[in-house]
Formats: C-alpha cells, sequence, structure tokens
C-alpha cells in the first residue's frame, strides 16, 4: 500500500482543513525549532509531507529569495491546495513535488535543511522514511524532525469512553505497523541514523471546550470509522455509543483534554557542508 492508502484519515475537505489550522497552532514550536536548527539564507530545505502548507511559509522566509524550499507529498489533494496556497501567498520560492521521499527525482544530497512534521507516526515505513530524508541532505546537513506520543493523551474527569477510544485507535495503528508513542523515540532514531549532534525538546498543549482539537479524540475516531470496523476492532453501533458518551463528556465545562506531547528532535549529517546553511543548535 502507498503512503497515501496507509493514512487512514484520508485528504477530506475537513481533514486538509484541520491539517492547516494544527499548522497555525504549532507554529510558534516550529519557529522555535527553526531558531535552533534551521536553515539561514541562501539554503535549500526540503519539507517532506508537507501537506496542504506545513512549514512552508516559514521555511521560504529563512532561505529568502536566494534559496528554495522544496514541499514533498504523496497525495494530489494536499499539493492541489498547497499549490493555491503557495501562489496566494506568493511563496515564489516554494517549489511542490507529488512523490515519496525515497522515491523523488530531487537530487540526493543536495538540500542543507530536511524537515518533515507528524508523517513518521502516521505510516508504517517510518524508518525508510528517514533514511531518504538522510539521503536528500549533503554532508553537515540538518534533519528536524516532529512527531507526537500519546503517552499524555488523557482527559480529566477520566471517562470510560476516552479509554475506550484511545485504546482503539492505539490498536489501528499498531496493526498497520505504526506507532502513538514514536514521538519519544526520535533522538534514538537520529542516532541510529547516522546523525551527530542531536538536539531534543518537547511540549504539551491542554485544551478547553470551545477548541476545536478539544473533540479531537472523537472526531478521530470516526475518521478511522471504516478502518476500525474492517479490522473487526469495533463495530457500527459500538463506535457510535463510545464517541456519543464521550461527546457529552467532552461537553462538560470542567472536561479538560491534554494533548499528545509534540517531541521535535534534530542532527547533523556527518560532513563538512561548505556553506553556512544553518544555524548552530543550542
Amino acid at each position: 500500500m502507498t503512503m497515501a492508502e496507509q493514512y487512514l484519515m484520508g485528504a477530506a475537505t475537513s481533514e486538509l482543513d484541520r491539517m492547516l489550522y494544527q499548522g497555525e497552532m504549532f507554529r510558534p514550536e516550529a519557529e522555535r525549532l527553526l531558531d535552533r536548527c534551521g536553515p539561514g539564507p541562501g539554503a535549500r530545505a526540503a519539507d517532506v509531507g508537507c501537506g496542504p502548507l506545513g512549514i512552508l511559509d516559514l521555511l521560504s522566509q529563512r532561505v529568502g529569495p536566494g534559496g528554495e524550499v522544496v514541499g514533498l507529498d504523496v497525495q494530489p489533494e494536499m499539493l492541489r491546495l498547497a499549490r493555491s496556497l503557495v501562489a496566494e501567498r506568493r511563496l515564489d520560492n516554494v517549489r511542490l513535488v507529488e512523490g515519496d521521499a525515497a522515491d523523488t527525482a530531487e537530487d540526493k544530497g543536495g538540500f542543507d535543511f530536511v524537515h518533515t512534521r507528524l508523517v513518521l507516526m502516521n505510516v508504517p515505513h517510518s524508518g525508510a522514511v528517514l533514511s531518504a530524508m538522510v539521503a536528500l541532505a549533503r554532508p553537515g546537513g540538518t534533519i528536524a524532525v516532529q512527531d507526537v506520543d500519546w503517552v499524555t493523551r488523557v482527559c480529566d474527569p477520566p471517562h470510560p469512553a476516552w479509554t475506550a477510544l484511545v485504546d482503539l485507535v492505539t490498536e489501528l495503528w499498531r496493526l498497520n505497523g505504526m506507532d502513538v508513542h514514536l514521538g519519544r523515540r526520535l533522538p534514538r532514531l537520529l542516532r541510529a541514523a547516522g546523525l551527530v549532534d542531536i538536539g531534543v525538546d518537547a511540549g504539551i498543549r491542554v485544551f478547553q471546550q470551545g477548541h476545536p482539537y478539544h473533540t479531537l479524540l472523537a472526531d478521530r475516531a470516526e475518521l478511522c470509522r471504516a478502518a476500525l470496523v474492517e479490522r473487526g476492532l469495533t463495530g457500527h453501533a459500538e463506535l457510535d455509543r463510545l464517541t456519543a458518551e464521550l461527546r457529552a463528556h467532552l461537553a462538560q465545562p470542567d472536561t479538560v483534554v491534554v494533548h499528545p506531547v509534540l517531541f521535535q528532535a534534530w542532527g547533523r549529517l556527518p560532513g563538512d557542508p561548505g556553506r553556512a546553511a544553518h544555524r548552530p543548535g543550542h
């Protein structure tokens, strides 16, 4: 199966909208990451699995008119919206490419900075994607990865429907060769990929009633309905009951939702980059 088929939530309009919202919500975290290890003026940067925008706009600002940003994604619907946004925002140094990082015709060893966000957890071949990212980087170039760990995915007060839906989606990801706890493993994955000067950071968001991500678990379970039922993990009636009970619980003013912790990890490919392509991490 392709990465697009494995991404169980698909590319429906609602999911595209959520991804755009997510990009804006996590903009401060992305800015901090780029302050630590991002590309400088004139560099070449790639955003792997960029979706409808990813951090293409942030990278465009960093590399400036003398640099280039390449956005890679396997889903045509994602890139269709990305092309519209890139044109609308006049990101003239951004180029979009359809395809997997492992299969792209882009120059291997040609990028100063290669990034991905919330991709590795959602594909069964995360190791292959990371290896492809490393192959795209030039000697001395930087690889940066952002991904979540569901260790903090809780609500308070607790509710059985929340626990049941977390367990269902976690098992669905496992059966598809994916790991909802991948975030904590990012530093050692980068080291195993041959990178040096590894850095790591993490942060958590908490949501209250009225925030779009307050109901994200119920929304995700419903987006994954077909896969959950096909895998025999639940039935339609049971899923309807669980999501209805959880939504009723989340509608209570005192219910607080803790989002999965967002890990950021970065490292450098050994060698001399031959240019001042990134700021030193700290």
